[in-house]
């Protein structure tokens, strides 16, 4: 059944960010039939080159907000590990492949692991320091829960090369931090259409709320308190919003939402 709504709340852990919508938005909306569908004009190669860059920023900004709110929801991941290939690795399939079945060695030893990675290209340079327009060996950034492990057999359960792990540190909005930080080199044409990043399937989600609950946990959570960050920005798809982000002291979901949690104290 289809509704609308123009008000919304994410929770991730501790972080949470409001949207004020201008006008309503449909939920379970129905999309038109295929025969309803007028067909796309013909694009110019300049007007193909301009959609493909909006395609491409659109994609970053999705996977940077999914990051974002997946780190945050996941206070447990405080160890950040980088894995390199001593054999340059171009081939991210290829790669992709071997970082997987590390996965499952690590996995069988600590069942516990939990972990989100994103691939990324390092820049390779020439002899006289240039960087090479092509080329460029995998090597993945990982945040996640990793016990204490001798530095000598992590290195053999990656068994491709160099292994560099340290703690995370108290940083306020982890996921703000890393989501930026791995955006710098991260999405490059050639990582267009292929997956972005990895994670397990037993971390916890964000929370999001819309409506007449998103209006009660933001009476009930955030009335007293001033937000971290807010602005007001247009979007092609939903048009004006207003936004707003908050740090809470606590983590009112622990286990996914549960609507008894917006009627009992704190």
């Amino acid at each position: 059944m289809a509704y609308t709504y123009d008000f919304k709340v994410v929770v991730s852990g501790k972080q949470v960010e409001v949207f004020k919508y201008k006008k309503n938005i449909w939920r379970e909306y129905d999309s038109p039939k295929d025969e309803q569908i007028k067909k796309p004009k013909q694009l110019n190669i300049f007007e193909q080159q301009k959609l493909k860059e909006q395609q491409i920023k659109s994609s970053i900004n999705r996977t940077k907000t999914e990051l974002r709110r997946l780190i945050n929801s996941n206070p447990g991941l405080n160890k950040f590990m980088t894995l390199t290939f001593a054999k340059s690795t171009t081939d991210i399939a290829q790669a992709n492949y071997i970082f997987n079945q590390f996965i499952k060695r690590i996995s069988y030893r600590y069942p516990d692991f939990q972990y989100i990675a994103v691939p990324e290209f390092q820049k390779d340079t020439d002899y006289y320091g240039r960087k090479k327009e092509h080329g460029g060996s995998v090597h993945y950034h990982l945040l996640c829960n990793l016990p204490y492990i001798e530095m000598s057999a992590l290195e053999w359960l990656w068994g491709q090369g160099m292994v560099n792990i340290r703690e995370t540190g108290q940083v306020n909005n982890l996921g703000a931090y890393m989501s930026k930080y791995l955006g710098k080199e991260l999405f490059t044409g050639r990582m267009f259409g292929k997956k972005k990043y990895f994670r397990s399937q037993s971390l916890s989600e964000s929370v999001e709320l819309i409506g007449w609950y998103a209006m009660k946990f933001v009476e009930k959570f955030l009335s007293l308190i001033s937000p971290v960050f807010e602005k007001t920005f247009y979007s092609e798809w939903v048009g004006m919003v207003d936004y707003k982000a908050f740090t809470l002291g606590f983590v009112p979901f622990k286990n996914g939402f549960e609507r008894n949690i917006l009627f009992n104290s704190v």
